[in-house]
C-alpha cells in the first residue's frame, strides 16, 4: 500500500499549534502510515520554540501513551529535534536515550565562546544583524562555520536523522548573501556529504522551504540531493510540520523530483529500526 511518512513532526510542547492528538488525526486524513513526533528539545538556554525544562517527560510520556492508543491505527514514535552546540547540547547526550530516534540540527553558531550565539533560521533581522556584529559580514566565514558544525555533529555525536542540513540558505533568496554556486560554499557541502557517508547517518529531504515560500526546493536543494545519490547516502522524507495541515505538504512534488533524480527508496522507521522503501510520487510502498 502506498502511503506516506513523517518524522519531522511539532507539536504544542515546541512551537506547534496544536495538541499531540490532532495532529496524528490529521496524519490519518493526510493518508500516513507510519508518524513521528520530534518536537525541539530542550537547550540550556530560554528560548520560545523548545520544550520547557518541566515538560521534557511529560512530552514523552503523552507521546508514548498516544503509541499505545493508536497502535492498531498508525505507528507513532517518539523521537526530538536535538540542537548542536559544542559542550551545551548534542544528540548523543543520556536525557535523549529513551526516545525512539533522534534528529540532529545546526540552528546556532558559535563563532567564539565569549560572543552570544548566531541563530541561522531566526528572523531576516537577526540574520542581517548577527552576520554584521558576529562575523563582520563575512558570510563565508559564517557558511563555513555552519557546515563544518555539520561534520562535528556527524563525527563526534551523530544523530539517526541529519535535519535540514542546508538550513543556511534559508535568508539567501534571490542569492542575497551568497551564491550556491560558489565554489567554496560547494566544497563545504560536499565535504560535509563524505563526511555524512561515513557516519551512515539518514539525510532528510524537508519541504518546508518550499510551502513556507522560503525556496523553491527543499532542503537540501536538488545538486545537493544529487551528491547524496551519488554517495548512496540513504534519505527520508519529512514536512518539518508545525502546523497539522503541513503534514505531507509539497511530498507528492518532492518525491516525484526524487525519483527523477535517482532515487528509488526513501527510509521509514520501523519497530526494527529504519529501514528502506520503494517508492513513487504516491506515496511510500509500506
Amino acid at each position: 500500500m502506498l502511503r506516506w511518512t513523517n518524522y519531522h513532526q511539532h507539536c504544542h510542547y515546541c512551537d506547534g499549534t496544536d495538541a499531540p492528538e490532532t495532529y496524528i488525526k490529521a496524519a490519518l486524513a493526510q493518508n500516513v502510515g507510519s508518524f513521528g513526533f520530534s518536537s525541539h528539545a530542550t537547550v540550556p538556554f530560554s528560548v520560545p520554540w523548545c520544550i520547557k525544562p518541566h515538560l521534557f517527560d511529560a512530552y514523552i510520556e503523552h507521546i508514548k501513551r498516544l503509541k499505545s492508543e493508536y497502535a492498531d491505527q498508525l505507528p507513532i514514535y517518539v523521537g526530538m529535534e536535538i540542537d548542536y552546540i559544542p559542550s551545551l547540547i548534542n544528540p548523543r547526550q543520556a536525557q535523549f536515550d529513551n526516545l525512539d530516534y533522534r534528529i540532529g540540527s545546526v540552528h546556532y553558531l558559535q563563532p567564539n565562546p565569549e560572543l552570544p550565539l548566531f541563530e541561522v533560521d531566526g528572523t531576516s533581522k537577526s540574520f542581517r544583524e548577527g552576520l554584521e556584529t558576529l562575523f563582520a559580514n563575512d558570510i563565508r566565514r559564517a557558511c563555513e562555520l555552519y557546515y563544518s558544525s555539520t561534520r562535528d555533529m556527524l563525527r563526534q555525536c551523530p544523530p539517526d536523522i541529519l535535519g535540514h542540513i542546508d538550513k543556511i540558505k534559508m535568508r539567501n533568496t534571490d542569492n542575497r548573501y551568497f551564491s550556491d554556486t560558489d565554489i567554496w560554499y560547494r566544497q563545504a557541502v560536499m565535504d560535509t556529504l563524505d563526511v555524512a557517508a561515513e557516519t551512515g547517518v539518514v539525510i532528510e529531504v524537508n519541504t518546508r522551504s518550499m510551502y513556507k515560500k522560503k525556496n523553491i526546493q527543499p532542503y537540501p536543494s536538488y545538486w545537493v540531493l544529487e551528491g547524496i545519490r551519488q554517495r548512496r547516502i540513504p534519505i527520508m522524507l519529512n514536512s518539518d510540520a508545525h502546523q497539522p495541515r503541513e503534514i505531507t505538504a509539497e511530498f507528492a512534488q518532492t518525491a516525484e523530483q526524487l525519483y527523477q533524480l535517482g532515487f528509488r527508496e526513501l527510509h521509514i522507521i520501523t519497530p526494527q529500526g529504519i529501514a528502506p522503501r520503494p517508492f513513487t510520487a504516491e506515496g511510500i510502498e509500506i
